[in-house]
Parts: structure tokens; sequence; C-alpha cells
């Protein structure tokens, strides 16, 4: 197996919408870089946070709701929970995803990032449909990208006032191969970072991953899945993404991050494949075991651009 040595900062959006016709223009144009920020080792990097990448896939999962809130680290926002004839089911929504991103402000990199579906408590409680616990994996897959969508469309009136969304994806963990990437994330945004070797191998029809603590190599997750087997179609995502506020590098923002990544070529598609969570103590590990994390859908962006934008000033 090939291994990728990576250096960097995440970029997660919410998936809100999967168009059939033309997407977003280029977001250099949209969002030229206005500022540099210099990190504490002297490194200068440009903001927006601009990407490019071979390859972003997003795995969804119908997750434990109960176990999910112990792992949200602000006092602001509870797990969105699907309810069925006004009770709670313990159901919730959780998206792990990949990044192989080859060129950005500070190099390129490879990441995991677990993410929980959350709504600010002072916000009404989202308008899900019921899910039935003993759904079938092809009605969790339509439930889920639903989810996305009805996500979008309750934040829409914030966007539109700039405004951090009350329901969003909250990144619980990154896991990462560069100290660089670290410390950009956090002393950018707050990201709560962690240092891990990934090994990838990114083949026609298939994807293999493997995440293991450093040091020590402990394994923390391996996958492997069938690519092309749904339906092919251009992606736009944008979409705000909570970070814990004990991380939030500064008082005077808020704990949102506004987002963008599109593609002209992905796929959406059931999960087929192998999915194992490792021993490890790291924090996505012990996230994804203790959730009952198992993916059954899979939304794939290839040749990727995105933008990362400042945090949130009002």
């Amino acid at each position: 197996m090939n291994k990728h040595k990576a250096f960097g900062l995440g970029l997660v959006s919410i998936i809100t919408s999967l168009c059939n016709t033309s997407f977003a223009a280029s977001l250099t144009e949209q969002y030229p870089v206005s500022e540099n920020i210099v990190l504490s080792d002297g490194t200068s990097v440009s903001m927006p946070f601009h990407v490019s990448g071979n390859l972003t896939t997003a795995f969804l999962s119908i997750i434990n709701t109960k176990q999910s809130a112990k792992f949200i680290a602000n006092d602001n926002f509870e797990p969105i929970e699907i309810k069925c004839d006004g009770e709670g089911t313990n159901q919730s929504i959780g998206v792990l995803y990949f990044q192989d991103i080859t060129s950005s402000p500070v190099g390129p990199y490879a990441e995991t990032v677990n993410t929980i579906a959350v709504k600010r408590k002072s916000a009404p409680a989202l308008e899900l449909p019921c899910l039935s616990v003993y759904a079938s994996n092809q009605e969790k897959m339509a439930y889920l990208l639903a989810s996305q969508q009805i996500m979008a469309q309750a934040n829409a009136a914030n966007t539109q006032q700039g405004l951090p969304s009350d329901y969003a994806m909250y990144n619980q963990d990154l896991e990462l191969n560069s100290p660089s990437a670290i410390r950009a994330g956090i002393e950018i945004w707050g990201y709560p970072k962690s240092l891990a070797d990934l090994n990838y191998r990114v083949g026609e029809y298939y994807v293999d991953l493997h995440v293991s603590n450093l040091p020590g190599y402990t394994p923390i997750i391996e996958l492997s899945y069938l690519r092309k087997i749904g339906m092919q179609t251009p992606l736009y995502s944008i979409g705000n993404n909570v970070l814990p506020q004990r991380l939030q590098p500064s008082t005077d923002k808020h704990t949102q991050l506004p987002g963008i990544l599109s593609s002209e070529s992905g796929w959406v598609q059931p999960f087929i494949g192998y999915f194992w969570v490792g021993p490890s103590s790291s924090k996505t590990a012990k996230a994804l075991r203790k959730t009952e994390f198992y993916p059954v859908a899979v939304v794939e962006y290839t040749n990727v651009t995105g933008a990362a934008l400042p945090l949130y000033t009002k």
C-alpha cells in the first residue's frame, strides 16, 4: 500500500445540494484571497483557504443519540435526534469524511473528520420525518441524504443574514498526518486535530484506507469501499461546521466555519465494503465505537475544489 505524506488543514461542509446541471463558478473568483495569517512558527497562510484535491468522501451513518451527546464539547449544542410520533428513537446522524487534498496554502494533506449532526439548544427541533429503528440500509441511505437537504433548508434564513447556522455538523475530531496541519487548524479555526498515520490507495473502482495512532501505530479505522456503483452527479456543498467552543481561537468569533466544496464529477451510492474501528484510544475511534457508527451511504467528490472562509465575526 502506498503511503502519502501530507500537510494541511481540513475543510468539511454539510452536503446541501446534489446538482445535475451547472454549479458554482470558480471559487477563486468568488472568494479571492483577502488576508494572510501568520502562524506561531512563522508560516504565512493565505485566506480564504483554497484547496484542490483528488477525492473527498463522506460516509453517512445512523448513530446513537445518547452516546453522541457525550462527544459534543460545546454546551450550546446537542445532537439532532430522529423522532417518531413525538418520541425520541435514540437515533441521530453521523458523517465520517476522508480527504485526499493535493494543493492548499500549506501544501498537500490527507485527513479523516468525524462529525455529528447537532442543533443549537435555543433553536426549534429540526423537522425530520420518522425513521424506524428496523429500517433497511436502503431506507437509511435515502433518509440520510434527504436529512442533509432538510438541514440546509432550515438554515436558509441564517445563511442569508450571514449568521451562524442553528443546525450543522459538529467536528468531533480530525485525524491528520502532519504537525504543521494541526498547528494551522488550531490557530486559525480551533479545530480539534490529532496526529495520525494515514495510508490509502485510490483505485478506479475501490478505495482502501488505514488510519493509525502516532506513536505506536494502533489502528483507528480500516475501510474499503467500491466506487462508481451508484448515481453519478456533479456535487456542490456549502455549510457551516460547528467547532468546539473550548478550542476556538478568539472569543470575538463564533464557533462555526463557512466552507464550500465543489466537483463536476461525483457519486452518490450505497456503502458496499468493509469498515472496522480499531482499538485505538483516539477521540475518533472512541466516538465511532460508542456511537455505533457504520456507514450505509457514500457521497464522493472527485477533482475537488474548495474554500474555507474565516470564522464569523458577527
